[in-house]
């Protein structure tokens, strides 16, 4: 119970920061940019919007690279090896101090994953219908080019509307974004802690470029679509409707429970020989 109630009091100490702020400020101009278009369209047409509009942003690549370049900047922070730090790694030893970061990486995972959701719906205010079904207004986006003609920055697919219903397509769209957010924030804190921590933010900060290469060479280079978590969030890439040679969600699952273990592995055994240096940042 004392280790549960560690875990979350570091958690809850260091997720609500200057860094969750920003990240929320960026995110929220970012959608209402993309999403404006979609809320004037939904005046004119006097059709509400359902609240499950997060899905049709990871089809858009440069909002993937944002989304990416956002969490990079929220997990900059790693390894976490603030001064304050130092007491609470001699009270709880090195290997369950890296437990307990590698389990704030991940309920941070979950969190921002809401809070994106939460961000995605305020755009739409007061146009706001909660239904559990797509509505008529994505339905019109998907089916007619009343898009291009209201000038509507996202691309609404007439597939992922038909792949799965709504509440279904939400929670797949949520659990991936978790897992994408999740192991992104794993492997920069395995590296910060096995090289440094400059390597691990350009590590990120390739990942946040992925979906742009993707997108450019999915053609000619499908392999790209296994090491780039953010591409995951095109829905369409795992229902295997972008290129054959793509991972579907169990695959996906698959390999962020292999590689969280040998991120965890890399980082127990290094952390045990690492000269640590603190730092005098928040």
């Amino acid at each position: 119970m004392n280790k549960v109630r560690c875990v979350w009091q570091d958690f809850i100490n260091n997720f609500f920061s200057k860094r969750l702020l920003v990240f929320c400020i960026f995110q929220f101009f970012i959608l209402h940019y993309y999403i404006n278009k979609v809320k004037q369209f939904s005046i004119v047409a006097d059709y509400p919007a359902s609240p499950w509009i997060l899905p049709f942003t990871g089809q858009n690549v440069y909002f993937l690279f944002v989304y990416g370049i956002s969490v990079i900047y929220f997990y900059s922070n790693i390894p976490f090896m603030q001064r304050n730090e130092m007491y609470v790694l001699m009270r709880q030893g090195r290997k369950q101090w890296v437990y307990t970061k590698m389990l704030r990486i991940w309920l941070s995972a979950i969190l921002l994953s809401a809070i994106e959701w939460i961000l995605s719906i305020l755009p739409l205010l007061p146009c706001l219908e909660w239904t559990t079904e797509w509505g008529k207004l994505y339905n019109s986006l998907a089916m007619t080019n009343a898009g291009s003609e209201y000038n509507v920055k996202l691309f609404f697919s007439y597939e992922l509307i038909n792949e799965h219903n709504a509440v279904i397509t939400i929670s797949i769209f949520l659990i991936t974004l978790c897992i994408s957010t999740g192991l992104v924030g794993m492997i920069m804190f395995a590296l910060s802690i096995y090289i440094n921590r400059t390597i691990a933010v350009l590590m990120g900060t390739f990942f946040s470029i992925l979906p742009v290469v993707f997108a450019n060479l999915y053609l000619y280079q499908q392999w790209i679509s296994f090491i780039s978590p953010f591409s995951w969030l095109n829905l369409l890439l795992l229902y295997g409707r972008v290129c054959k040679n793509a991972p579907s969600l169990s695959i996906v699952i698959f390999m962020t429970v292999i590689f969280t273990f040998v991120l965890c592995f890399i980082s127990l055994k290094r952390i045990h020989i690492k000269d640590l240096n603190w730092i005098d940042e928040e």
